[in-house]
């Protein structure tokens, strides 16, 4: 009697992607807003320099999924919940993007 065989592949687990801060803001901007995993950690520490220099807004999402936003200062002691990255409202409201449609392919 032939033993049916079971045909398991073990996957490795991804790893958290790193971006260069320039890419992040870019990927922001063009979509007003990004949601980042808790365990990111690489996403968050550059995050944080962009905040600390003015380029987006970082909001805490809290357990009820209400968004709380972080201050400068408590960039650092949130990392262990996920967080949701805006476009900071340099004209009009936080977290448009940027464009109205100029990356739409037109003929």
């Amino acid at each position: 009697m032939i033993e049916p065989e079971t045909n398991v592949v073990a996957f490795k687990p991804r790893s958290a992607v790193t971006h260069h801060p320039r890419s992040l803001m870019e990927r922001i901007y063009a979509a007003g807003s990004l949601a980042i995993r808790a365990d990111d950690r690489a996403t968050k520490m550059a995050a944080i320099m962009l905040q600390v220099l003015g380029f987006l807004v970082i909001e805490e999402i809290l357990a009820d999924g209400t968004p709380r936003r972080l201050q400068r200062a408590e960039a650092r002691q949130a990392m262990d919940r996920p967080w949701r990255l805006s476009k900071p409202p340099f004209s009009g409201m936080e977290g448009l993007p940027d464009g109205n449609g100029a990356f739409k392919h037109s003929l």
